[in-house]
């Protein structure tokens, strides 16, 4: 093809051949480096990801300890600083265990149909009174304990008598407007009061507007489970400790147990041994645990994240 004739078609021979020059393939070495940047580059990428995820992981294994930790002592906290540092509220008080009369709540009494009768008022009414507050519903087994106002010194002081039933009655029958109790309309409210069977009877002559607690028997320890791992337990006991219930847990205890109890007097005195249970006035809770598992965070030296909670719980009721 004569020159004429390709410039005729508009391409320059130098600018086709510098096009046929690009168009070259990459050699088996370009191809090499290019793989090994690529493969290196990807691998940088996932061990930063790998990084960022292990430590999310190890921060949320310590988060998930203490949690734990809390969840245990507070549970038994809550539960004991409503009880009585004087009588027999605190059955059994041991480093690993502690049994006593758990509060469910308060009322106030509406009459007494019968003297082994309480009638409290419904847990809300229609002008917002709250005369009745519980934590969970009393049940057959329970403690009533009544506050007896008379002028008989052996009736005063509160009285104790387990609930063999628990009913309701319509509030208008139970607590009528006529006792002086309720008004005309929380009177008519379709809610049900309680009525409470005891027994033995509460030897007092009771009078409307007494007030009325609710206790439960119950024990918490802590036990190894058939895991191997430790948890805090709840037990219901009325004549005998029901089974165990975990509430909290598992813990990794070392090397021992995780969880321990000490017991002072009003004084603040420590009450060594089993000694009497009649004058604890504090309780401490100890809690410590660590995860089994390695975890390596920066700044952290031990394999084994470990932690540990103290809480004090003072007995703040005299009933």
């Amino acid at each position: 093809m004569s020159y004429q004739a390709r410039r005729g078609n508009g391409v320059h021979p130098r600018a086709l051949g510098r096009w046929a020059h690009a168009r070259r393939a990459a050699t088996l070495i370009e191809l090499i480096i290019g793989i090994t940047l690529a493969v290196a580059v990807m691998v940088l990428a996932v061990s930063h990801v790998t990084r960022h995820q292990r430590a999310y992981d190890d921060v949320m294994t310590a988060l998930d300890l203490r949690a734990r930790l809390r969840d245990g002592s507070q549970i038994i906290a809550a539960d004991l600083r409503a009880s009585s540092p004087i009588g027999d509220t605190i059955l059994v008080a041991l480093d690993t265990a502690v049994e006593f009369y758990s509060s469910l709540g308060a009322s106030t009494l509406c009459s007494t149909a019968a003297p082994n009768r309480l009638i409290l008022p419904p847990d809300t009414l229609p002008s917002g009174r709250m005369l009745s507050s519980w934590l969970a519903a009393p049940e057959t087994g329970d403690i009533a304990v009544v506050l007896a106002d008379s002028t008989a010194t052996s009736s005063r002081g509160w009285q104790r008598a387990r609930l063999t039933s628990v009913t309701s009655v319509p509030t208008s029958a139970g607590c009528p407007f006529s006792g002086g109790l309720l008004s005309a309309t929380d009177a008519a409210t379709p809610r049900r009061a309680y009525d409470l069977a005891l027994s033995p009877a509460v030897p007092i002559a009771a009078h409307r507007g007494a007030p009325v607690r609710v206790v439960r028997r119950v024990r918490y320890s802590v036990y190894r489970g058939s895991d191997g791992k430790w948890y805090l337990g709840f037990r219901r006991c009325t004549s005998a400790c029901g089974a165990i219930q975990p509430v909290s847990g598992p813990y990794q205890g070392s090397p021992g147990v995780p969880m321990s109890l000490r017991y002072f007097t009003r004084s603040g005195a420590r009450i060594s041994g089993h000694g009497p249970t009649v004058d604890i006035g504090r309780v401490e809770i100890v809690s410590r645990a660590y995860y089994s598992h390695p975890v390596r965070l920066p700044g952290m030296h031990a394999p084994l994240v470990a932690d540990s909670e103290m809480v004090d719980v003072t007995l703040r009721n005299r009933w």
